[in-house]
């Protein structure tokens, strides 16, 4: 194995043009995917970190349901067809999270989206998250930053409205929403109705860390988001009357019902009082008791662990308590909760890797060419060295491992320049210009670092290059009889 490398490097040192070619080449090839997916992992790690500690927590508990289901609502064409399900057995599945010994910490939350209007002004749309005050800050310290006014307190009622929407009310109408004044928030839903809710304002703020989706967001409190997300006693179950129980109620037809209703009436409205207005809407006590919230109701327990490396455990023990204790409950990743934006800078990240991909194609058929040059420019003396005995194993060998000889050095020189750069880049910083970029680094301001799964993944594709790189010109050298080989010297 010395001869050969001895050989290899004699033979490299002979061909300085062909040699630095193809060590150029290579060099900025591994130097570009070396800085790439350091940037790309550097950034991947940062939206990590970005959606876990700022609003989605390490994971997400909801109700078993079918669909792409996130912190905004479902976000596929599920959307208009199904309602954010409860989570089942909340207290025990509280009880038993809280007993994790990697839990840091725990917060429940509603989600819905509401119109927002002012007297008889339709001023703007809103993602309202329903939340407790101080469970909400514990789980994010780091990321609501008070403007105005401040939370509402134990046992009251209010909103904090987000600052980019409370600017986008002010430009549309002219209206400056302040601390204390009230807004009505409507919401409307195929299976919950239309719910309306007079809120008072307690505050401005805004996400320090904030993106697209975070900015439409207001934190309201939960019993009011409740409300308008429809979560009240007995909304969402249906009663199916057995045939027994239909043919005692018999046949319902409305259009009959309010004929006799008011063909009693035939006196003027004056006469009558309110008293006897609202008497005919008959015992209400049933119908209040359905409209009372669902006090015990949350859509999402958000989950903070102690550390990532304990997500695969995380999953793994609560599926197992959910089955044994058969609650149809279920467990989401992070990513699924932060909803398209967090999806969307995974998709760029996907089409990079292709990009890459497609280099490393073109950096092959670039290389194998230069290389085929270079062997049939020595064609005689690889035939003389067949001539004398040399077999066709020992050429084939020689020829891999001045391939692998000249894609190491080149390797290593590209990943030192690559590491170099991305050190600079990390004493910079990439500033996010505009929204996109901040969604795709992960916040304002991207600060690269070397990935030892990017050196390790340049020098695999250095071998990989390598070794296809030098099949198709030894091939041609082996169909080449030695004679043939030889007699290319005079050509």
């Amino acid at each position: 194995m010395g001869v050969l490398f001895k050989i290899a490097w004699r033979n490299i040192r002979e061909h300085k043009v062909k040699t630095a070619i193809i060590s150029l080449i290579m060099i900025i090839g591994i130097m570009v995917l070396v800085i790439g997916n350091s940037l790309m992992d550097t950034a991947t790690k940062g939206i990590e970190r970005y959606y876990t500690k700022n609003y989605t927590g390490h994971l997400m508990i909801t109700g078993r349901t079918k669909g792409n289901l996130t912190l905004f609502g479902y976000q596929d064409m599920t959307a208009m067809e199904q309602t954010v399900p409860r989570i089942p057995e909340y207290s025990e599945i509280l009880e038993f999270v809280r007993s994790l010994p990697y839990v840091a910490e725990v917060n429940p939350q509603v989600s819905t989206i509401a119109m927002v209007s002012k007297e008889d002004d339709t001023l703007t749309a809103t993602q309202l998250f329903g939340i407790v005050p101080d469970q909400y800050q514990r789980m994010f310290p780091d990321n609501v930053e008070l403007i105005k006014g401040s939370f509402w307190g134990p046992g009251e009622q209010g909103i904090l409205l987000n600052e980019p929407l409370a600017e986008a009310i002010e430009r549309r109408s002219g209206i400056a929403v302040e601390p204390g004044d009230k807004l009505l928030f409507t919401s409307a839903g195929m299976l919950t109705g239309m719910r309306i809710r007079e809120v008072e304002v307690t505050g401005i703020f805004r996400f320090k860390q904030s993106n697209l989706q975070l900015d439409m967001v207001s934190l309201m409190d939960v019993s009011n988001a409740r409300a308008l997300a429809g979560m009240v006693v007995g909304s969402a179950d249906t009663v199916e009357l057995a045939d027994d129980e239909n043919f005692f109620v018999g046949e319902i037809d409305a259009d009959n019902i309010f004929d006799s209703l008011f063909a009693e009436v035939e006196t003027e409205e004056e006469e009558f009082g309110d008293d006897y207005w609202f008497s005919l809407l008959g015992e209400t006590e049933s119908r209040d008791q359905s409209n009372l919230e669902d006090t015990g109701a949350w859509q999402y327990l958000l989950v903070r662990l102690e550390d990532e490396r304990y997500l695969k455990q995380a999953e793994r023990d609560l599926a197992q308590f959910f089955a044994e204790h058969n609650i149809p409950a279920e467990t989401r990743s992070w990513r699924q909760g932060a909803g398209a934006i967090a999806e969307m800078s995974y998709g760029i990240k996907r089409i990079f890797n292709g990009v890459v991909l497609v280099i490393a194609v073109v950096a092959i058929i670039i290389i194998m060419n230069t290389l085929v040059i270079s062997i049939t420019e020595r064609m005689a003396e690889i035939g003389t060295m067949r001539a004398i005995g040399a077999q066709k194993g020992f050429v084939r060998r020689m020829v891999l491992a001045e391939t692998l000889l000249l894609s190491g050095i080149s390797g290593t020189i590209g990943i030192v320049l690559g590491g170099i750069i991305l050190l600079i880049l990390n004493v910079i910083g990439l500033e996010a210009s505009n929204a996109f970029y901040e969604i795709l680094y992960g916040g304002p301001v991207l600060r690269p670092e070397l990935s030892l799964s990017a050196v390790v993944m340049s020098f695999i594709v250095v071998v990989v290059v390598g070794l296809i790189s030098s099949t198709y010109p030894t091939s041609i050298v082996m169909r080449t009889s030695p004679l043939q080989a030889m007699e290319s010297r005079g050509d």
